[in-house]
């Protein structure tokens, strides 16, 4: 029996995961909706080729096939597409991509929605896929929610409209766990508050207390920056869901302005710690260090490294970012002939960094960490 097809539409981290996790069951493609060509994957390749980021610098020889033809064929398409454009514009880059998407939809297929969405808002996507389709979503297609979590192929809720959905998921590992659509959206939109407000919370009150000069114990000095700034997309998605008057809009706003206000206090920080030590801008060198995914879906930790960057460019020339120890010897993170400013942005970067320093105990390094407190050493 010929095993069904199965379209990931986005080359990102989270469609190919996903794509690893179906290759034995299922025939696989990987849809690139930049280039607009269509990649079929192997469960060889793909057990030998783990890492979508590696796989990609490497330059492999890949089997390329027609988007239309694939996406005409696919049994089950996951929607996994990769946001670029600047944060305030994602939501639009995400429905624009699903609405080239929709143009493919064949009869019968089921569409599953991996990106998070506020309350109300797969309704929005169900009239755009029934416009550019023409077909009828829970009748002559089905539409699925399951939102992955950021450079990750789990998710915590799924939900399906249409009689082929729950059925066809289900097969494929995936069981619908919510009562309904406007379940799923909301017990998501609770998970996403729930987290990031407690961060936002650390945040404000320990920015309050180093204008006080007092030290708080909150035990938030390990969250780090990579933790909190993966959900800016998603609360953009809750805030624009909701009415400008309700609670929950003026929930997700608020955490909003707080991590992106974050990114100022790492930069006034980090400031300060050039006055402090009297460095000079020819002499010092700062690195964030980031192990950042490219490939990720949401773009808002890249655009919030970047964000950084630039703004400590109007005090030092030499600020890079780091996306982890790609050199053993340290060479692309310490410069042994400056002092070394270092931004950690992440529980990963902050382990290897330790061990980086015993190695090279010998070049001037100051750590700045990029949680609440932002602590250094």
């Amino acid at each position: 029996m010929p095993k069904p097809k199965v379209a990931m539409y986005g080359l990102t981290t989270e469609g190919y995961r996903l794509a690893s996790q179906l290759v034995d069951r299922t025939d696989v493609t990987v849809v690139d909706e930049t280039l607009q060509m269509a990649i079929d994957l192997n469960g060889a390749f793909l057990k030998s080729n783990p890492n979508l980021g590696e796989m990609m610098s490497g330059e492999p020889l890949l089997s390329f096939r027609p988007l239309e033809r694939v996406l005409g064929e696919a049994r089950v398409i996951f929607f996994t597409p990769k946001l670029r454009r600047p944060s305030d514009e994602a939501l639009i880059e995400a429905s624009s991509k699903l609405r080239e998407l929709s143009k493919y939809v064949g009869k019968g297929a089921v569409l599953v929605n991996c990106l998070p969405t506020g309350p109300g808002g797969n309704s929005e996507n169900v009239m755009i896929i029934e416009k550019q389709s023409g077909l009828r979503v829970g009748e002559s297609v089905s539409y699925a929610y399951m939102p992955l979590m950021p450079s990750s192929a789990m998710t915590t809720v799924i939900a399906s409209v249409g009689a082929d959905g729950s059925g066809t998921l289900e097969a494929l590992g995936f069981r619908q766990n919510t009562q309904n659509m406007i379940s799923a959206e909301l017990e998501y939109a609770s998970t996403i508050l729930g987290e990031v407000i407690k961060t936002v919370t650390e945040i404000e009150l320990a920015k309050r207390a180093r204008e006080a000069k007092v030290v708080l114990r909150t035990g938030g000095d390990e969250t780090f920056v990579d933790e909190f700034s993966r959900y800016v997309y998603d609360l953009k998605a809750i805030q624009a869901s909701e009415d400008s008057g309700e609670s929950i809009s003026y929930l997700a706003g608020a955490a909003l302005k707080s991590l992106e206000n974050f990114v100022r206090y790492v930069v006034d920080e980090t400031r300060e710690v050039l006055k402090e030590k009297e460095l000079k801008a020819s002499r010092t060198r700062v690195v964030l260090l980031w192990g950042l995914d490219r490939y990720e879906m949401r773009a808002d930790r890249i655009q919030m490294a970047e964000g950084a960057q630039q703004r400590l460019r109007d005090y030092v020339t030499d600020v890079e970012v780091v996306g982890g120890m790609k050199s053993s010897s340290g060479s692309e993170v310490l410069d042994p002939l400056k002092h070394n400013l270092v931004v950690v942005c992440s529980k990963q970067d902050n382990e290897a960094l330790r061990q980086l320093r015993k190695e090279r105990k010998n070049v001037e390094t100051t750590v700045l960490r990029a949680c609440p407190s932002l602590r250094r050493d």
